[in-house]
């Protein structure tokens, strides 16, 4: 059985429309580059992590990794599901994600909470 955090990715849903997956927003967390150049070893060792959040279709969550894309192609032209295409896509370390929030997106098109 799935938690809410997960999504059957055994189980392709239907992919001739992008909202067949949850629109999300993610939170997580990433390496933050030091200075170049001589650095007080005190300043490193209180360097913060950077904390980055996107918003995308998630197409997949499991126990190693969460991939969301921000851009989908409706071609007219292609015909069969496989294919069809997305663009902007992420894959995260499932362990570097803090949270996912999922978002519903309006008759408009608009994203809510």
């Amino acid at each position: 059985m799935l938690n809410s955090n997960e999504t059957d990715t055994k189980k392709s849903p239907s992919i001739k429309h992008p909202y067949c997956w949850p629109m999300v927003r993610i939170t997580w967390m990433d390496a933050m580059d030091g200075e170049t150049g001589w650095v007080n070893l005190g300043k490193m060792r209180d360097a913060k992590l950077a904390t980055c959040v996107d918003i995308g279709w998630m197409i997949r969550n499991d126990d190693e990794r969460v991939t969301i894309m921000g851009s989908w192609c409706l071609d007219p032209q292609e015909e069969k599901e496989e294919d069809k295409e997305g663009g902007r896509y992420i894959t995260i370390p499932k362990g570097w994600v803090k949270k996912i929030e999922y978002l519903k997106v309006d008759e408009y098109g608009q994203v809510r909470d």
